[in-house]
């Protein structure tokens, strides 16, 4: 992890720069509402004015108040509109509840199981972030703290859809992106089950990007790269991989269904299909299979989208 400098009440926080070390954002923090290192990680809350609160993991930042949403609902019903009737939902991660919150939303699902690394992230955000934690009392769930790596290769249970709901590829967070764990994914799903998981921005990972959608259009019959604009995230966006053992990864959301998920901040159904509506920055990054898709998705409105299904 790059070196970061300790937020401190009344200053200006510097995070971590990309490019290195060319691009990086600035939060001022009006105060530190708690800190402390974890077995994995450093973490911290603090209070940013309009921002509201906001989580750092070893000075990263996970979520803030003010543009959690975008993030959290475009992981969580971009997969499970794809897929006709989630009912057992698995995710690797999100120990802050923000993707459990929006998952349970929806009206079929019937059990989810989270695995998180770090119980402190938890506990933090139970104390710090109700709007977050709020599903992490449901019943239709059941948390496990331990290594998703692990926990996804040792599975015998099967899912309707699997969300990675990781921090970037360093630290705890790094096994959650090779080809392996891919692998595991796929053998966790159940027939017709979708997956989706953090992808990062094109601007900042391109190398990240170009490798992890090498081995997706290996491994899955279907992948699709989408993005949500979300303001404290480096770049200004936010990448995911959408990944289906047999759904059209494109098809226009189900309008009964989205009506289904209330409130909503973020997702529309224009926006579900716009974030797959890719500039050329982005589509270099993928399989010319993947890009060909993707470039077309608006080619001939949904009467086309059956035959692009073929590409």
């Amino acid at each position: 992890m790059p070196d970061y400098s300790q937020p401190q009440d009344g200053d200006v926080y510097l995070e971590p720069a990309d490019l290195q070390g060319s691009l990086g954002l600035a939060l001022k923090v009006d105060r530190v509402l708690h800190h402390e290192r974890t077995a994995f990680q450093e973490l911290h809350v603090l209070e940013c004015g309009p921002l509201g609160r906001v989580l750092l993991l070893d000075g990263i930042i996970q979520a803030t108040e003010f543009d959690e949403p975008a993030y959290h609902e475009m992981l969580a019903h971009v997969p499970l509109l794809t897929h006709p009737a989630p009912s057992r939902v698995l995710i690797i991660g999100g120990g802050d509840g923000g993707t459990l919150r929006e998952v349970l939303k929806h009206p079929t699902v019937r059990q989810v199981e989270l695995c998180e690394i770090d119980g402190q992230v938890v506990e933090a955000s139970k104390r710090f972030f109700p709007g977050l934690a709020v599903g992490l009392a449901d019943p239709r769930l059941k948390l496990t703290i331990g290594d998703g790596v692990a926990f996804l290769a040792e599975t015998q249970e099967r899912y309707d859809a699997i969300l990675i709901d990781s921090s970037d590829p360093d630290g705890p967070a790094e096994g959650l992106f090779g080809e392996d764990f891919y692998q595991s994914v796929k053998h966790a799903l159940a027939p017709g089950g979708v997956a989706a998981a953090l992808a990062e921005s094109y601007y900042l990972y391109q190398d990240l990007i170009r490798d992890t959608f090498a081995v997706l259009d290996e491994v899955f019959p279907h992948a699709c790269y989408y993005t949500a604009q979300v303001p404290t995230y480096n770049s200004g966006l936010m990448g995911f991989a959408l990944m289906t053992t047999s759904a059209y990864p494109l098809s226009p959301p189900d309008a009964m269904r989205v009506g289904e998920l209330t409130p909503l901040r973020y997702y529309t159904e224009a926006a579900h299909r716009a974030a797959f509506a890719l500039p050329r920055p982005a589509l270099e990054l993928l399989p010319p299979r993947i890009a060909q898709l993707q470039e077309n998705i608006f080619a001939s409105g949904r009467g086309g989208l059956a035959g692009l299904a073929d590409l």
